[in-house]
């Protein structure tokens, strides 16, 4: 049973609004407009008396997200509300003749709606409304309609800087049932509502703008992104700097530990599915081409020479050394590494044309070995590894250059100490060449590198 005070609340409110000379609004009120609406009602009938009379439907856009965006694709979804109003002049009536009521609510299966489609949907091209939707119809005829849905469209993706791109989307709406002559649409504003938009992680959106096309016919929303490089800067391109420069590295590795071959492979292949993994996240068409795919192919490109420069250099290193190097490879050795090999024995060579005068001097058993009768011969003195020795430079009474069958001797050994002062090796050869590959192509990574930074931030294309 109804509480009493809630009944006299009821009869008090009547009470009142009546006073006030402001007929309430009854169900029943609704109920008798909605079948005098009704009556003699067609919805295959535009909602014009005047036939020839165009209807013109005033559509904007409200958009709440985005949804997905498929680079692959090349398609986008848009979570938005479109809204379309137009003038019913059939569904006119004056309020005080059904105690006030100035909206109602009708369904979309009772009265005539226009019948969008949206122009560049990736899937089948269907009608938007539903039969369970409604639309709101004042006493002046003015129907306003919402449709929420979650539009996708296809989009023409320019990947050409990556991950520094910005993409053009759009929606296009049209009518589904009516020619230019019959149906025209206007867009309300010049830019897409935001009041319900909710920021994407992975794009950010930079401007809007609402263009009519085709004569009024159809009616473009667009949509300005931005990409948010940070996930591809730290997930794909510091990883692919850091690989090509340890590739770099493997000429300070040293020959011997035989592992040159297999580092520079290992790399080769991580740059290589690097390359597979960024053509798999990038649109498959040609026009335009991302530059981030050409830095990919030049990195690959130049981790392929440090391997075949690394072949080079150990099949220099383990040349025979029955073969020695040449004029021009002994020259690099020279001028990078002034490598300087010595021979067995050339420490003492080289002290002894350092040495500023000939010491002359008697070994302690000299007079034992002599012949009873002779002087003491002098003795030049040198040392080897260590260990002193002695030999006669001259025979009795006389001076080295004063016996001309010593000459050719020590011509000779002038001939073997100044040849054994620099011996190039290959092995020399090929730390030389380490030096010249590290520092080219070091050189060439870095240029590559800045060069496409450059480009790509500040949007520069050749």
């Amino acid at each position: 049973m109804m509480p009493i005070w809630v009944a006299l609340a009821s009869t008090l409110t009547v009470l009142m609004t009546s006073f006030n000379g402001v007929p309430a609004k009854t169900v029943t009120d609704a109920e008798r407009l909605f079948s005098d609406l009704m009556v003699g009602y067609s919805k295959m009938f535009r909602p014009v008396l005047n036939e020839s009379n165009l209807v013109v439907v005033s559509t904007w856009l409200d958009l709440i997200s985005i949804q997905d965006f498929n680079e692959v694709e090349e398609k986008i979804s848009f979570t938005a509300l479109l809204y379309l109003a137009w003038n019913d002049e059939r569904l006119v009536w004056d309020p005080k003749d059904y105690g006030g009521i100035d909206n109602l609510y009708i369904d979309v299966s009772k009265i005539w709606v226009p019948q969008m489609m949206l122009t560049n949907n990736v899937n089948k091209n269907e009608r938007l409304s539903e039969d369970w939707h409604t639309v709101r119809v004042n006493a002046s005829g003015v129907c306003v309609y919402y449709i929420a849905n979650v539009f996708t469209s296809s989009c023409n993706v320019d990947v050409t800087f990556y991950p520094w791109d910005t993409q053009t989307c759009s929606l296009d709406f049209m009518p589904a049932n009516y020619g230019i002559d019959k149906m025209s649409l206007y867009p309300l504003n010049h830019k897409v509502q935001l009041t319900y938009y909710s920021p994407n992680g992975a794009w950010d959106l930079m401007d809007t703008s609402v263009t009519s096309e085709a004569y009024s016919f159809m009616v473009r929303f667009n949509v300005v992104l931005e990409r948010k490089p940070r996930f591809a800067i730290v997930n794909v391109i510091l990883p692919l700097i850091i690989m090509s420069a340890l590739n770099i590295l493997v000429f300070l590795i040293p020959t011997e530990c035989g592992e040159r071959i297999s580092f520079c492979l290992t790399v080769l292949l991580s740059i290589a599915v690097f390359l597979t993994l960024v053509g798999d996240n990038l649109p498959k068409n040609s026009n335009p081409m991302s530059l981030f795919s050409y830095y990919l192919v030049s990195v690959l490109v130049i981790s392929v020479a440090i391997t075949l420069a690394v072949i080079c250099s150990l099949h220099v290193y383990h040349r025979s050394e029955k073969q020695q190097p040449g004029g021009a490879w002994r020259a690099i050795a020279m001028c990078l590494g002034c490598y300087c090999v010595r021979r067995p024995g050339s420490e003492s060579a080289d002290r002894t044309n350092r040495s500023d005068e000939i010491k002359f001097a008697r070994p302690e058993n000299a007079s034992d070995r002599s012949s009873p009768g002779m002087h003491s011969m002098p003795y030049s003195s040198h040392t080897h590894r260590g260990v002193i020795l002695y030999r006669p430079t001259h025979s009795y009474g006389t001076l080295p250059s004063d016996r001309p069958e010593d000459k050719p001797l020590q011509k000779k050994e002038m001939d073997d100490s100044d040849s054994s002062v620099l011996e190039i090796t290959w092995a020399d050869v090929s730390v030389a060449l380490d030096k010249v590959f590290f520092l080219f192509l070091f050189l060439l990574l870095i240029t590559d590198t800045i060069c496409f930074l450059m480009i790509i931030y500040n949007n520069v294309s050749f």
